[in-house]
């Protein structure tokens, strides 16, 4: 069943001086470069390690996109008491070190991870910061972040890369670039595809 979220409450606050500063001083951290955002609850049906390999195989097949762009990966603690969720999440962590260790330069680090909650303030500065989205679930009943995300570009350049396993997919069919996220060189090439439309 469609399920949705306080589409006003978003809007507004990503309209809001206060989050607009927030925006900008997070992506002055990134000395310009086109922004991607992930988010996610710690969890094996969100597809974070294959979003990780899909990322690092689009700074393989686009060797020229190095340097201009970064992955900005928030994972949402969850059962943290649970070992296969600890295995996960170093797992992830894994990933990041060795695609950063792999692609990293001078001044560019590609993938910047982090662990822990936003606060609103801060989720909807980081909605309203980047050019994309990149949300690519394995299976999800419907993933609202991606419905947070668009309401939220508020200057109307954002780009919605969405798994076509997520139960929103349905509804944002005509705007988002479908990807099945088992596809590492599909999900790459829509990844290319979004930040070459998107205005940086």
């Amino acid at each position: 069943w469609p399920i949705s979220i306080d589409f006003e409450e978003f809007y507004g606050a990503a309209k809001s001086e206060e989050v607009d500063r927030e925006s900008w001083l997070f992506h002055e951290h990134f000395e310009n470069r086109k922004l991607i955002f992930g988010l996610d609850r710690l969890d094996y049906t969100k597809g974070i390690p294959e979003r990780l390999e899909a990322f690092a195989r689009f700074l393989e097949k686009y060797p020229e996109m190095q340097g201009q762009v970064c992955l900005y990966q928030c994972v949402v603690p969850s059962r943290t008491r649970v070992a296969d969720y600890r295995d996960l999440k170093n797992h992830i962590e894994m990933l990041v070190g060795q695609i950063n260790g792999r692609f990293s330069r001078a001044g560019w680090v590609p993938i910047h991870y982090a662990y822990g909650n936003l606060n609103r303030r801060e989720l909807v500065g980081r909605y309203h910061a980047c050019e994309m989205a990149l949300i690519t679930p394995l299976r999800d009943g419907m993933n609202l972040v991606c419905k947070e995300f668009v309401t939220c570009c508020v200057d109307d350049r954002g780009v919605l890369v969405l798994s076509e396993f997520a139960g929103a997919a349905e509804q944002m069919s005509e705007g988002a670039l479908l990807v099945n996220p088992f596809d590492l060189d599909k999900t790459a090439d829509a990844i290319y595809q979004g930040l070459t439309l998107s205005v940086g």
